[in-house]
């Protein structure tokens, strides 16, 4: 059994920030209601901040070939003992699990949100590759503590993730939490522009330093529209949300251009230093990579009446090498 979940446990609760308390292995649900159900939801880490309670219930994901069985399980005890307004389910996800099941897990979030429930996932140590967490989770847990993992810059992605950047009246807007999310915000840019008159128009031309890179679909966006994501308040009822609120919370043209120069904390800055810096994403100079300075070539040809790029030249933003 490994042995990585473990060590987490015990580091989370020892490096927390001041204000925060941890506990571990704590059940959602009453015992009795369990034992009817026939099965637990257990929290790996329960954080709680002092201030005013608010609750981050945390599953890592090192290994699991089915991530999604804890969302389901937490989603369904939302059902018997609603989530409170102040808490939030995270579901932490290493490089191992394969992308297809991480994916799957990133679009049963937006399941959870559409019952209600405060829930997010985000990557789990992005930068050791899918073979390294396997050799660490292998490990004595003192042999994991010679890895010198960075456990608190774990503690604070879980929080930036979770923790709205601006509350408005009918969403509020959060840091992106993984790459699905990034690259669906690409896509929308791509398709808006190219499909919707009414969306270019208010997006107009931009000078551009920063572009996310999908290495799936090679198209490119702007860095900062792919790095926020507007989460809409929670429903009265369960029934699908119009078209316009997608469910997948993924970033609008409509919605930026309502954020940008009028919100200082939607900010270019900060949305490049969280890819990179919290979500593991590399920085690539166009001088750096030949091949993928043609593809951007081709690719910003067709959307030159929308993009102008920084006379400094392009810096692309890629996913980690594990990212396959």
């Amino acid at each position: 059994m490994g042995r990585l979940t473990s060590f987490l446990q015990t580091e989370f609760s020892r490096q927390l920030p001041t204000g925060w308390s941890c506990r571990s292995e704590v059940q959602v649900l009453p015992e009795e209601l369990s034992d009817i159900l026939g099965y637990s939801s257990r929290a790996d880490v329960l954080l709680e901040r002092e201030e005013d309670h608010r609750k981050l219930w945390i599953e890592f994901e090192v290994s699991r070939a089915d991530p999604v069985a804890n969302h389901a399980k937490f989603a369904t005890t939302h059902l018997f003992q609603a989530q409170q307004t102040n808490d939030a389910f995270i579901s932490m996800v290493s490089s191992h699990v394969a992308r297809g099941r991480r994916n799957l897990a990133a679009n049963t979030i937006a399941l959870m949100r559409e019952i209600g429930m405060n829930a997010f996932q985000t990557v789990l140590l992005p930068q050791l590759s899918p073979k390294n967490i396997k050799r660490i989770n292998h490990l004595s847990e003192q042999s994991i503590v010679n890895e010198f993992l960075d456990i608190k810059a774990e503690i604070l992605r879980a929080i930036a993730v979770s923790e709205s950047v601006l509350d408005l009246q009918d969403r509020r807007l959060h840091f992106v939490g993984d790459f699905l999310e990034i690259f669906l915000n690409l896509r929308q840019w791509n398709h808006e522009i190219l499909h919707d008159p009414t969306a270019r128009d208010k997006w107009g031309q931009r000078t551009i330093t920063y572009f996310v890179f999908d290495p799936y679909s090679k198209q490119f966006a702007p860095s900062k529209f792919c790095a926020y994501s507007g989460i809409w308040n929670h429903q009265e009822s369960i029934s699908p949300l119009p078209v316009s609120q997608s469910p997948k919370s993924v970033m609008t043209i409509d919605f930026y251009v309502m954020l940008d120069g009028v919100y200082k904390n939607f900010d270019g800055r900060r949305a490049r230093i969280h890819l990179t810096d919290c979500l593991g994403m590399m920085a690539i100079d166009a001088k750096q990579e030949e091949n993928l300075a043609q593809s951007f070539e081709k690719w910003s040809e067709i959307f030159e009446d929308s993009i102008r790029v920084h006379p400094k030249g392009p810096i692309f933003l890629l996913p980690p090498s594990w990212f396959k």
